[in-house]
């Protein structure tokens, strides 16, 4: 733990938790990419626009609208959605029961994985 030193004492410095952002359980898959990048446009927001108030980036959009990134989380499909004032089922669908596997940039994540598997 962290100490600072302030006027009158010391005070330790908590650490905040990581907010769990995504849910995990079930990932979306736009149903129609031009679809979704033309209801962007007709509700006036460009991609940076929409990344921000989705709280995730721009390339993330533009990943959903040009199809490199196939699948997103189901809290964020929720943000795009209520943000372009549409409904979930319009844009997006589920693929019930499905996990997305855990996203990791650690080193010798595979060996990890294995050995936990084990």
């Amino acid at each position: 733990m962290v100490m600072y030193q302030i006027a009158g004492g010391t005070r330790a410095k908590q650490r905040k938790r990581p907010r769990s952002r995504y849910l995990r359980e079930v990932y979306m898959r736009p149903i129609n990419r031009e679809r979704l990048a033309r209801r962007r446009v007709e509700a006036g927001f460009t991609q940076r626009e929409l990344a921000m108030l989705c709280k995730c980036t721009q390339a993330a959009i533009s990943a959903l609208e040009t199809g490199a990134m196939a699948n997103c989380s189901a809290d964020l499909a929720k943000q795009i959605a209520r943000r372009l004032d549409r409904e979930l089922e319009e844009l997006f669908h589920s693929h019930d029961g499905a996990r997305v596997h855990r996203v990791t940039n650690a080193v010798k994540s595979n060996q990890q994985s294995d050995r936990l598997a084990a």
